[in-house]
């Protein structure tokens, strides 16, 4: 994971450049914000649909976490959380992994009644399988000589696609509203879809935090303007 100190920032490749960059200072309180609506949507819908207390007893540590640490991330300065945002993001990532995940199960025999062992076997060994899949492909990506572009591939595409897949799902489902059994399946396939972007995320973000911390002589921050400094400061914050 680590960078030979030989290597010069400018010889590195342009996707290891991005891998240690940060969120733009100017995007980090609306990106906050955002990534807590996409976990409360998901969320919020599972549990209508199993409607049981115990799920969101559960459920309210990882709500608490997410949602006090974006808040805090949506007040502080920006310039002083940039790499804290990066972690901010894996921590969704895989607190949204484990949330869909349970509600996944949960929908399935509480809403849909399914019973078949073999059934939870096999989604859940997919969902194994899935996570242990990116995070290889993270850290293979990042392994061999980082001087050397790769070539693109459409992962970028197919990733838009299953942001968009939640969407799409609502939008068949409510055509379909006289079958409450065909909205449940839809809104699961929804939910295992975005299931599979939130492992994404966890690995992307995790290793990407990791990477940074490690690597810390090729990583240039966003900085800030003489102007805003002088405000800031007259704030009383802390620039660090």
């Amino acid at each position: 994971m680590k960078i030979d100190l030989e290597i010069m920032h400018k010889d590195l490749a342009g996707y290891v450049k991005d891998h240690l960059s940060f969120i733009h200072v100017e995007k980090i309180r609306t990106s906050a914000i955002t990534i807590l609506i996409m976990y409360d949507i998901p969320l919020f819908l599972g549990l209508i649909m199993i409607y049981k207390l115990e799920f969101m007893l559960a459920f309210l540590p990882f709500i608490l976490i997410l949602h006090i640490w974006g808040i805090r991330l949506a007040i502080k300065n920006p310039y002083s959380t940039q790499l804290e945002m990066i972690l901010f993001m894996g921590i969704w990532g895989v607190l949204g992994a484990i949330t869909l995940i349970v509600l996944i199960n949960g929908m399935s025999y509480f809403t849909l009644h399914i019973t078949s062992i073999f059934y939870y076997i096999v989604i859940n060994l997919a969902s194994i399988l899935l996570t242990c899949y990116l995070v290889k492909y993270q850290i293979d990506k990042y392994t061999g000589d980082l001087t050397k572009e790769r070539e693109h591939s459409n992962q970028v595409k197919y990733m838009g696609l299953l942001t968009i897949a939640p969407a799409l799902g609502y939008i068949v489902t409510q055509g379909l509203r006289d079958t409450v059994i065909l909205q449940v399946v839809l809104a699961l396939i929804s939910m295992y879809i975005f299931l599979i972007f939130m492992v994404y995320a966890a690995a992307k973000f995790l290793h990407r935090f990791f990477f940074i911390k490690k690597n810390m002589k090729y990583v240039k921050y966003y900085p800030i303007s003489d102007k805003e400094k002088k405000k800031i400061l007259k704030q009383g914050v802390e620039i660090k």
